[in-house]
């Protein structure tokens, strides 16, 4: 599983200087990337596409859910 990042630019210690952070967001994509016919879900990494399109915003509990349902998916091969 590859992580996907996000950059946060933020107050370094409470100082007012500015500070660039890395933050590292856990993502069940294998950079295998296609829908189904239907384009209901991902057949590399079996999310839904709401799932990819909402997943950086939708809430710790709801990304863990996720990577646990999909966690022994196996990539869809075929047209």
């Amino acid at each position: 599983m590859a992580g996907q990042s996000g950059v946060e630019i933020g107050d370094a210690r409470g100082c007012g200087r500015r500070s660039l952070q890395l933050h590292v967001m856990e993502t069940p994509c294998r950079n295998q990337c296609a829908l189904d016919a239907a384009r209901a879900f991902c057949t590399g990494c079996g999310r839904t596409t709401d799932e990819i399109v909402h997943w950086r915003s939708i809430g710790n509990d709801a990304r863990a859910a996720v990577m646990a349902r999909v966690k022994d998916w196996v990539p869809l091969r075929g047209p």
